[in-house]
């Protein structure tokens, strides 16, 4: 703690919880609830694209691939698959903005009234040789059904004519899959780092990035259509 010269306190302290908080996602239930707003009035699907602004994701410098940017393609190429279904399609970012926490990103889709949330990222690690699709659920009694259908959705259009593995579902304790109050998940389809989905990521074809988002879309349809059977 430290006196200033008028009198005022600074505590060092609550600085430094704050930072945390912000680091965790956490800050957002501090934030009055107008500051969240839903980009279409009301959506039946909030897709949120990984990262964004300030915060890159993974790169690969080898094949130019820039993870912020790819997930805003598929995430847009998806929202138009499934809005010529006729579903409304929000997204919590629709350009390279900073979005600095991830529970607004959920309370995005709670604004919107949102029947599904999904959270669009590439995976990436050191060693070039992971090569699998990965779904991860933060809620398992909300989320992990959702991401049963969208993992399998992923396998199914992704898989053919590549070496791509099945690593089935995980969790996460995600601040935008914990925000969201509807069925949640966080799709990391293909690996940006491995040398095999990075040239077709990066071919100016764009046809890994449209199949990508054709798997996305087709998974949150399938959801959509097993429900109404169902109610």
């Amino acid at each position: 703690m430290r006196q200033t010269t008028d009198g005022r306190t600074v505590t060092i302290a609550a600085i430094a919880a704050v930072a945390v908080l912000l680091a965790l996602g956490l800050l957002v239930a501090l934030h009055p609830r107008g500051r969240v707003s839903c980009p279409t009035g009301s959506a039946a699907v909030v897709f949120d694209p990984g990262h964004g602004g300030e915060d890159p994701g993974a790169i690969n410098e080898a094949y130019g691939l820039v993870e912020k940017e790819l997930t805003l393609e598929i995430a847009r190429r998806a929202a138009d698959l499934l809005r010529q279904e006729g579903y409304l399609v929000a997204l919590t970012r629709n350009d390279d903005r900073t979005i600095a926490a991830n529970s607004p990103r959920g309370e995005v889709a709670n604004v919107c009234g949102a029947g599904v949330y999904v959270s669009v990222h590439l995976n990436a690690f050191g060693d070039p040789d992971p090569n699998y699709v990965l779904t991860l659920w933060g809620i398992e009694e909300k989320d992990r059904a959702f991401a049963a259908t969208m993992q399998a959705a992923l396998a199914t259009e992704l898989r053919p004519g590549t070496d791509l593995g099945d690593s089935g579902l995980d969790q996460l304790e995600n601040g935008g899959l914990l925000t969201a109050r509807m069925p949640a998940v966080l799709v990391e389809p293909v690996f940006l780092t491995n040398p095999a989905e990075a040239a077709r990521l990066g071919n100016p074809d764009g046809r890994r990035r449209e199949q990508i988002a054709r798997a996305i879309a087709a998974g949150v349809a399938k959801w959509f259509r097993a429900s109404e059977a169902t109610s």
